[in-house]
């Protein structure tokens, strides 16, 4: 059953998506920012927000969305896997053992996690980072007016070598 905040968040993300689809990128990200602020689970507008960052090339900014999507979902997910123990703790005590034989509880009683869209963010976190990382520094010069223009750098070109010949007497 979605309660009043997933109601508000998906409305937020459908008003969100027209909006972007008519031209207005701005108001757009902002409507996405609103959606995820009510409902941090809504990971479409998470993902919408991390499509126009990476339409507008914006690496570094992507990169802190990423971070901030990671750190938000995974705290609003372990609220409710708390909030779901203390509702049924009937429930969770009498299938602990079972839980616990094959695997599926971390250290601390909860229930691991392998949830897809996280993995998926993490993959695209670890590659953009990796790309700034190893990104190509563009040279620069400055030019008698002060600007500074690129310096297109020139491949090095092999040094012919004479052939020596032996005098024969």
């Amino acid at each position: 059953m979605a309660n009043r905040k997933n109601i508000k968040s998906n409305q937020l993300y459908h008003t969100a998506l027209s909006t972007e689809k008519s031209g207005d990128i701005a108001g757009a990200l902002k409507l996405y920012q609103k959606a995820v602020k009510t409902d941090p689970s809504n990971a479409m507008a998470w993902n919408r927000q991390m499509i126009i960052f990476r339409k507008n090339k914006s690496k570094e900014e992507e990169v802190k969305l990423i971070k901030e999507a990671i750190f938000e979902y995974q705290q609003f997910m372990a609220a409710q896997q708390e909030k779901w123990l203390q509702e049924n703790q009937e429930k969770a005590d009498s299938s602990r053992e079972l839980a616990k034989i094959l695997g599926l509880l971390e250290p601390n009683g909860l229930p691991t996690k392998d949830d897809a869209t996280i993995e998926k963010w993490e993959t695209r976190l670890y590659l953009l980072e990796y790309r700034l990382k190893n990104a190509r520094k563009k040279s620069t010069t400055t030019n008698k007016t002060g600007r500074k223009k690129p310096v297109i750098v020139q491949p090095k070109q092999k040094k012919s070598r004479a052939v020596k010949t032996k005098k024969t007497n």
